[in-house]
């Protein structure tokens, strides 16, 4: 690590061999390191308190725009601390905020992600990005055969 600091794949190998709370130092100094890993914050935010695991995924948000799983993970940390009402806030917030650094959403995608959500027992946030992606990309006439597909899938 001293000599290759950005190796992503250098850092997981370490973490895993540490405890939780080693895990969690050395997962700090990998995001200094390695900015633009979600996996590497995704994975420090899990080891974090509820507060600190907002800060690390706002800072992920401010490293990584383009990321769709931070914001996930924001929604479901939400829903895990019964914080219901910011649950659709920071999906609707995702959206805008990924459309404004040109991403494309990708309904298909987000599904499958509502999809995960709910077996993982997040409600909550499954049905927020389905009320959020429900009608994008979706034209006017199209959309009730499209949600009858959906509805059936």
């Amino acid at each position: 690590l001293e000599h290759i600091p950005n190796s992503v794949k250098l850092w997981k190998s370490a973490v895993e061999l540490e405890t939780p709370e080693d895990a969690r130092i050395l997962l700090s100094r990998a995001v200094e390191c390695c900015p633009t890993s979600v996996e590497l914050w995704l994975a420090l935010a899990r080891l974090e308190t509820y507060d600190n695991a907002r800060k690390v995924l706002n800072k992920a948000r401010e490293n990584i725009p383009t990321d769709r799983l931070i914001w996930i993970t924001a929604a479901k940390l939400e829903e895990a601390h019964n914080n219901t009402v910011m649950v659709d806030r920071i999906i609707e917030r995702a959206i805008t905020s990924l459309r404004a650094n040109m991403v494309e959403i990708n309904r298909e995608q987000w599904v499958k992600d509502a999809e995960e959500c709910e077996k993982s027992g997040s409600i909550a946030t499954c049905q927020a990005i389905i009320r959020t992606i429900i009608g994008i990309g979706v034209e006017d006439e199209d959309r009730e055969p499209t949600w009858m597909d959906d509805a059936d899938t």
